[in-house]
């Protein structure tokens, strides 16, 4: 049975959150800035953040809480790696404890390794894969990744049947090629798992504006096709997350947008920073060890981002700030799109063909 009093006091500070007035609901924690990947085209490396300066278990169970008592209903963790995290178990336990929904970002070489804390206390887990193949190895610098992402998906799928799992592909120079989307959207099918297309991220943190990106980006023609391939794929029932909303815009070039991110997420890294998002990085807003969390939802600047500030920005171009954005000014088949995949039920299939596929066979 629904809890009506729960129900109400959510879309109550949906409301307020959409009218910039309430305080974001979902935090998003890079638990650590240690990775053991080297994504070239990544700007979160040693050079950008030091893994060595983060939260304490105990400051992050304290900032959960903090984030609870203030309203804050989601939790999403990524990194670096999160899974490195040393005490990583006891942390996600206490988020759940709180009541959080609780969302998992990973490179998934060690999703099988942790497979118990993850089955017990988070409800979605979102894994990197970037190609139906060893390629990936390559593009993310750890040996035998691929291999250990489609044996940790068995496992996971086996012991936790009913959770969301998703792969996110970074679209790069290596994998726009029609035939290695199909290919990918192939496997997702195989494995029952939905799938996530994003282009890569400019962030405006990066020191001088670049992330080193050029020598990975496709060009916008290579983009378009990839996204008018994936549009026919999806349409064909191919478990693709993005939406069509998403997609085409993808395809007319970057997409322009009223982003209303800021209003309802609020990122804070691994050393306890609370990032301004327009200036990733560079301009926090406060850090949770000098300031009480109560005084940093009050921050000038958050509810600067939170209006007209924000919502004149459409730097971003990944599926979860466009989509956002969008059913916040009423277009709402990205949520028809959600609410199908959803329902979608899981063919998983043997793996036997995956697993000797070599990255020249695609």
């Amino acid at each position: 049975m629904i809890d009506l009093s729960l129900a109400y006091q959510l879309t109550r500070s949906i409301a307020r959150a959409r009218l910039g007035r309430g305080t974001p609901l979902y935090l998003v924690h890079a638990l650590t800035a240690r990775c053991n990947a080297r994504c070239g085209f990544c700007a979160w490396n040693p050079d950008f953040y030091d893994p060595k300066r983060q939260l304490s278990t105990e400051a992050i169970k304290r900032l959960y809480s903090d984030a609870r008592a203030a309203g804050f209903v989601g939790l999403s963790v990524w990194g670096g790696e999160p899974l490195l995290y040393r005490d990583f178990d006891e942390v996600l336990c206490h988020a759940h404890g709180l009541g959080l929904t609780t969302h998992i970002v990973t490179n998934g070489f060690l999703l099988e390794r942790k497979l118990d804390p993850v089955v017990r206390w988070v409800d979605r887990v979102c894994v990197s894969l970037d190609h139906p193949s060893e390629l990936h190895d390559e593009l993310r610098g750890i040996r035998g990744l691929f291999a250990r992402i489609l044996s940790a998906t068995e496992a996971l799928k086996a012991r936790a049947p009913a959770m969301q799992i998703v792969f996110v592909c970074t679209l790069q120079r290596a994998n726009v090629a029609p035939a290695t989307l199909r290919r990918m959207c192939e496997l997702l099918d195989d494995l029952g798992v939905l799938g996530i297309f994003n282009a890569l991220r400019e962030e405006a943190a990066t020191p001088g504006g670049d992330a080193g990106l050029s020598a990975y980006a496709p060009s916008q023609a290579e983009l378009s096709l990839a996204f008018a391939t994936l549009r026919d794929l999806k349409g064909r029932g191919f478990p693709i997350l993005n939406s069509f909303t998403h997609i085409d815009m993808m395809r007319a070039g970057p997409p322009e947008y009223r982003c209303h991110w800021p209003k309802y997420m609020l990122p804070i890294e691994a050393n306890g920073d609370v990032v301004d998002c327009m200036h990733w990085g560079v301009r926090p807003l406060g850090n949770v060890q000098d300031t009480p969390f109560t005084e940093l939802l009050a921050s000038p600047r958050l509810r600067a981002l939170a209006n007209e500030a924000g919502e004149a920005c459409h730097k971003c171009v990944s599926i979860h700030r466009v989509e956002l954005s969008e059913v916040s000014d009423g277009n709402l088949e990205p949520l028809r799109s959600w609410a199908l995949l959803r329902r979608r039920p899981p063919p998983t299939r043997s793996l036997a063909a995956w697993r000797p596929a070599r990255a020249e066979e695609v």
